[in-house]
């Protein structure tokens, strides 16, 4: 299974480790699904990952977020390449959680962007809610 996950779901699942988000880095970290990124969206979670509020709030496990970033690089699979995925969603921004799975062919984008959501699929890829993609992860095959 390929994911991609947005912004919102990786800074959850470092903030509060008994919600779906964490669950979900959990079961990547076990092997359940590949994390696909490209470049710009590792940007974009490293630069969520260090704004100041959250670093106050991880001040426990200062290593986490770099522990999360080594993992990532080592164990994610990053997408090359460009596509053109404008006005595809309201919010521009979003484009790039668009972008990566066209070009590495996702299965699911887990989300909690209503822009995202409402969007219910785009090409292949199903977007779905962290519980959504949860529940689908521990119903047994």
């Amino acid at each position: 299974m390929r994911v991609i996950l947005d912004t919102s779901v990786i800074g959850s699942g470092h903030i509060s480790l008994a919600g779906s988000p964490a669950k979900i880095l959990i079961q990547w970290r076990n092997g359940a699904f590949t994390l696909l990124f490209s470049q710009k969206t590792l940007r974009e979670w490293i630069a969520v990952l260090n704004r100041s509020w959250l670093s106050e709030r991880l001040a426990q496990s200062p290593n986490r977020v770099q522990e999360f970033m080594d993992a990532v690089i080592m164990h994610g699979e990053l997408i090359h390449g460009y596509t053109n995925v404008s006005g595809q969603v309201r919010d521009p921004f979003d484009e790039m959680f668009l972008a990566c799975p066209r070009l590495g062919r996702a299965d699911y984008i887990v989300s909690v962007d209503k822009d995202l959501l409402t969007l219910g699929r785009f090409e292949e890829t199903e977007i779905v809610t962290p519980g959504q993609f949860l529940g689908m992860l521990e119903t047994p095959a």
